[in-house]
């Protein structure tokens, strides 16, 4: 049976206490990641790490890979809620301060666990078997922000395009400032010519 079919057979868990169970096993796997490494992974030793018996994990997740899904798909949520707090708390703000609001919650998310955030993004499969990429994902927020602002950019812009391109610099310069970043440059420093790099390209 092809892995996307199993992935998307995974029991969705409903009540409390099958939620704790969820996040129970997918807490495992983040101390797994943390105290052995990636290849300390398996579903027998994720089932003992977090208490439940084998049974149980195969109840939620049908294999590892399902497994990794979930744990990125707990990481866009937070990123997901963060910037959604920052466009509802920015609603009147200017494009500029609105900008800087949501690289900022894309930062904090990050920022929160940066060791577990690194081994997502360098340890465990990537995006596996249907987790949206970020600047997809965002596309609606982004475009929600930049729409209510276009009098802060210059006329006949197509909003879309600018959408496009404005979620992915975010995506991608973010990444780099908090895991790339060269040793002169200060995260602060890094995260103003973020969106001064967005701003310049929003008004260019």
């Amino acid at each position: 049976m092809p892995v996307t079919k199993k992935a998307s057979s995974r029991r969705k868990p409903k009540q409390p206490r099958s939620r704790q169970t969820v996040e129970a096993i997918l807490d495992a796997v983040v101390r797994i990641l943390k105290r052995e490494g990636f290849a300390a992974i398996t579903t027998n030793h994720i089932a003992e790490v977090a208490g439940v018996s084998i049974g149980s994990l195969y109840q939620y997740f049908p294999d590892k890979r399902a497994i990794f899904v979930a744990l990125h798909g707990r990481h866009v949520a937070e990123i997901d809620r963060v910037i959604q707090t920052a466009l509802v708390e920015n609603a009147s703000s200017s494009l500029e301060d609105l900008m800087g609001a949501m690289v900022d919650a894309f930062i904090q998310a990050h920022t929160r666990d940066p060791e577990l955030f690194e081994l997502l993004a360098t340890e465990v499969p990537h995006r596996a078997d249907g987790t949206r990429h970020f600047a997809v994902r965002f596309h609606g927020a982004f475009r929600l922000a930049i729409a209510s602002r276009m009098h802060e950019v210059k006329k006949g812009h197509d909003l879309d395009k600018h959408v496009f391109v404005v979620t992915h610099m975010v995506e991608s310069l973010c990444h780099g400032a908090l895991y790339r970043r060269p040793a002169g440059l200060s995260l602060h420093q890094a995260r103003v010519e973020i969106v001064r790099a967005v701003l310049t390209y929003l008004r260019a």
